[in-house]
């Protein structure tokens, strides 16, 4: 039999996401450490150091409050479930590792930092990476578009630019339209500049916020903005639409970031000519 190369057994394996939550599941919850105590118990016993904790008196009440209540073996189980475990995992460590409680159980440090690396190992190879606002860490899919904008953007408006594709956010039209309202007031200045570099888009995009449910209530009746076409779309239908003006939001930022490249580019082209 024909032997195949390890990297090509490598580079060729697909991720099993099942597998993967199995042995997050195991470093967190059942693998005990050289303090005879799982990292779960031991972020545990550091609830009350936690930033996030609200008025939780105890990790058990946390999980209870929030519904986090991760299983060794999940019976509805998907790739949005294995996020969700990351996220809360690697937030509950990352804060459990500060140098005042790690100060009583400095070897369980190196433990931490592991598991974290395997939380980011994880999310990496099922194209996410992280999006953090303030003090927690949140994990979305990886969109070179998205991230992109996100990076000339206002450093305030990059988290929302990027929380767009989180997984809860699916089917939440309020979140979504929240979103989409603070783009449209950012981009709503710079109408002009974008109407010179591409006026389709800016046209269809601004109709799209006016008449599609977003910068005014189109489904309300009896309201001034009401339209009854609107009013009669399934959810769905208008998530979709949400979803495209989305990603019509991320070109027109992309279309003004290119307006300065263009002016430079015209500039260069003069100096070049002038001296030949």
């Amino acid at each position: 039999m024909k032997r195949i190369p390890f990297s090509q057994i490598i580079k060729n394996t697909q991720v099993d996401i099942r597998r993967e939550y199995d042995r997050l599941f195991s470093m967190l919850y059942v693998q005990e450490t050289q303090n005879d105590i799982t990292l779960r118990d031991f972020c545990s016993n550091c609830f009350s150091s936690l930033p996030f904790r609200g008025t939780c008196i105890s990790l058990d009440d946390f999980d209870d409050f929030y519904g986090y209540h991760f299983t060794k073996k999940p019976q509805d189980f998907n790739l949005d479930y294995l996020v969700s475990f990351c996220e809360y995992s690697y937030n509950l460590v990352y804060h459990s590792k500060s140098p005042g409680n790690v100060m009583f159980a400095p070897v369980l440090r190196h433990e931490m930092e592991l598991y974290l690396q395997q939380v980011m190992n994880v999310v990496e190879s099922i194209g996410y990476m992280k999006n953090k606002q303030g003090l927690i860490t949140d994990f979305v899919p990886k969109d070179q578009t998205v991230i992109s904008v996100a990076e000339i953007v206002d450093p305030n408006l990059s988290y929302k630019v990027l929380e767009y594709n989180h997984h809860l956010m699916k089917g939440d039209l309020e979140r979504k339209k929240a979103t989409l309202l603070v783009l449209a007031d950012k981009l709503e200045p710079m109408r002009i500049p974008l109407s010179q570099i591409n006026k389709p888009l800016e046209s269809d995009l601004f109709f799209l916020l006016n008449e599609v449910q977003v910068r005014h209530n189109n489904i309300e009746l009896g309201g001034k903005n009401y339209n009854s076409f609107i009013a009669s779309m399934e959810e769905k239908t208008i998530e979709q639409w949400y979803d495209d003006m989305y990603q019509m939001c991320l070109l027109a930022f992309l279309e003004l970031e290119h307006l300065d490249r263009k002016k430079r580019i015209a500039q260069l082209k003069t100096d070049i000519h002038n001296k030949t």
